[in-house]
């Protein structure tokens, strides 16, 4: 069947899809002189958009949703350019079948027409009254569906006319079927068949133990009759419950594999001609098989297949040439889009023009829409260039343009698409610049709060140039410029930690390499000092808050196995609180420091330290040892969290 009458019968199978063009928005075109008015790409837009939401709506989808906000810039090009492409090929081969005075009789387009007609018809199982009436409901008529055919039909036949006159008359050699038919050898090879007769009894669906015996009894009654010399074929018309096969004695025909499931399969193809197998139990019960005849798999001659080698040589070859010419046509058409944002998306996407593409995006007054579209053009052309100086210094202009769009966008659904498009250009790999998706945990009016104490960490620690951008559901984008002596780690735990500070009571237990109860780099801290030092924090701890006088970072001492310590001076308040706390403790026991949930340190509880409480007035530092890992930018933006006090609520890191 032609492909035309396949994409015709695609549309027409749900009836009510006619001819699916793709769609364009309001705008007008001139190609080559002929002018297509708005109305008419109106008209073509609109009517596309409502067949696929008819078409959408029957899997319970809503296909406006698709071409919606931010996320259906693209999507609505795309179909816009579509129709674009095929307003075009219409008007082009208009003016060409004008130019080569080829007329194709109307008696011939409505032959033609009928027949399509008859064979729609008969294949939906439909009546023309029948038909009627579905398109009634679907707001059409047959009459207006019989217009669409005969059009489609008329572009048909026209386009094979003009078609006969580009291409002529192929007469291919016999070494150009035989190189096109080792080019498509799988079109033609054939595989190896089985033809084979069953007997099938039935296992119902949610059959007992009792009805699976009983169908595995009967199967064995009808195999011991078989084996007393009765025949194959007259057992199945007799007994076998496959209602395709019975009549025929079982006979299935010549089957290939992959036909069959999987049991039925592998025992047909194992078995000799004219043996009977045991008992094979599928999804459908147990049946008996019986092989008359195999086939071996073969690769025919082109003599044997000719006929059909050569007419699929020259429908193939007939396409191609004509494709060839016309995409030569249309390179020569100018082709004039009024609609700005289609014209630029016409140039980048179909004519492969980012240059001029991007120097129309400057002449434009961008609106919204407008500028997400130009981000999106600058991502693709970003994305397909190499890695270089000048790639960072854009790819970080067009996070920019991104996070602009996003501030101005009140819908979280297309403030989380933006974030994709972020994360297509890798921002981190950007040099001095890093990017971070963060979930606020906590109520929403404290969502300000929390960027405004973000703010204030970052200009004080010397991050002075960000962006911190709400990106919808409780989530913050945040797009920093990086001092050289600040990494994206120390950014990071600027960001992330809270701020809270607590000393927890933790018993010294078991041995080296025993699974401790801390959690995030607290666990990794203790391991670190695993020739000695190991930790399980009680179930019930004793809870003091620390307030500080001071917190500072300092780089690791002489001979201690740990990475950078943050040295915090406690206030008086909180050593008054402590000495209570601890006042029962014993030798050996320990205090924990914990920061949002991970041990960050420890602080032996010893009689010098009892003492040192106890004096009114005294001071204590406490220092928290990092892991071995942790860099001192990282362990000095801790120290910095730490003075500065608590945000609103928890932050978490979700993309980095």
């Amino acid at each position: 069947m032609s492909s035309w009458v396949m994409w015709v019968l695609a549309g027409l199978a749900a009836l009510g899809l006619f001819l699916l063009w793709p769609n364009l928005d309001h705008s007008a075109v001139v190609i080559e002189g002929q002018k297509i008015s708005q109305k008419e790409f109106s008209q073509t837009y609109e009517g596309l958009v409502a067949q696929l939401q008819r078409a959408y709506a029957q899997t319970g989808q809503n296909f406006i949703r698709f071409l919606s906000g931010v996320g259906g810039i693209e999507r609505r090009l795309e179909l816009q350019a579509r129709v674009l492409d095929d307003l075009t090929r219409k008007a082009l081969i208009a003016q060409e079948l004008r130019r080569r005075q080829i007329v194709v009789p109307d008696t011939d387009i409505n032959d033609r027409t009928e027949i399509e007609l008859e064979q729609i018809l008969k294949q939906n199982r439909l009546t023309e009254a029948q038909a009627e009436e579905i398109l009634k409901e679907r707001g059409s008529s047959l009459a207006q569906f019989k217009r669409e055919l005969r059009e489609a039909v008329a572009a048909y036949l026209q386009t094979e006319r003009l078609r006969d006159h580009v291409v002529g008359t192929l007469q291919p050699s016999d070494a150009e079927l035989s190189a096109y038919l080792e080019k498509n050898r799988e079109k033609y090879d054939e595989p190896e068949q089985v033809r084979a007769r069953h007997i099938l009894v039935q296992i119902p669906e949610g059959a007992s133990e009792a009805d699976v015996a009983k169908a595995k009894q009967q199967i064995e009654q009808i195999r011991q009759e078989l084996e007393a010399g009765a025949d194959f074929a007259e057992l199945a018309q007799k007994y076998s419950q496959d209602p395709g096969s019975a009549e025929s004695g079982g006979d299935l025909g010549f089957f290939g594999r992959g036909q069959m499931v999987k049991e039925f399969e592998e025992s047909a193809f194992a078995l000799e001609i004219g043996a009977v197998s045991e008992p094979v139990r599928t999804q459908f019960g147990f049946h008996l098989i019986k092989v008359e005849e195999k086939k071996p798999a073969r690769q025919p001659a082109l003599s044997e297949i000719r006929d059909q080698v050569l007419q699929d040589y020259i429908e193939e070859e007939r396409e191609e040439r004509f494709e060839a010419w016309y995409r030569e046509l249309k390179l020569q058409t100018k082709i004039a889009v009024r609609e700005p944002v289609l014209r630029i998306y016409y140039l980048l996407e179909r004519e492969q023009k980012l240059d001029e593409a991007l120097l129309a995006y400057e002449r434009l007054t961008k609106e919204i829409y407008q500028k997400a579209h130009l981000a999106r053009v600058k991502t693709k052309q970003l994305l397909r260039e190499e890695e270089s100086a000048e790639a960072h210094r854009r790819r970080a202009e067009i996070v920019e343009l991104w996070l602009a769009q996003m501030v101005a966008l009140k819908d979280a659904e297309e403030r989380a698409q933006i974030i994709e498009q972020i994360a297509q250009l890798k921002p981190n790999t950007v040099p001095g610049r890093a990017f971070f998706q963060l979930q606020v945990r906590g109520e929403t009016q404290e969502l300000s709060g929390t960027v405004l104490a973000l703010q204030r960490r970052l200009q004080s620690y010397g991050i002075s140039q960000s962006a911190i951008v709400p990106a919808g559901a409780g989530q913050l984008a945040v797009w920093l410029s990086l001092p050289s002596e600040i990494s994206v780690e120390a950014a990071r735990r600027l960001l992330q930690t809270r701020g809270l500070v607590e000393l927890k009571r933790v018993l010294r237990m078991g041995a080296p390499g025993e699974e401790l109860r801390a959690v995030g780099l607290g666990q990794q801290v203790l391991k670190d000092r695993a020739a000695e030092r190991y930790f399980l924090v009680v179930e019930r701890p004793i809870v003091e808050r620390v307030v500080l006088k001071e917190a500072r970072a300092q780089g690791n001492p002489m001979g201690r196995p740990a990475g950078p310590i943050v040295r915090m001076r406690i206030a008086e308040n909180t050593v008054e609180a402590l000495t209570k706390a601890i006042v029962a403790f014993g030798e050996n026991e320990m205090i924990a420091i914990v920061i949002d949930g991970a041990i960050y340190g420890t602080l032996p509880v010893t009689a010098g330290l009892k003492e040192l409480l106890a004096t009114r007035g005294s001071t204590l530092d406490v220092q928290i040892e990092e892991a071995l890992s942790v860099s001192i930018e990282e362990a000095q933006a801790l120290a910095f969290v730490l003075q500065s006090g608590p945000l609103p609520v928890s932050v978490q890191l979700v993309r980095h």
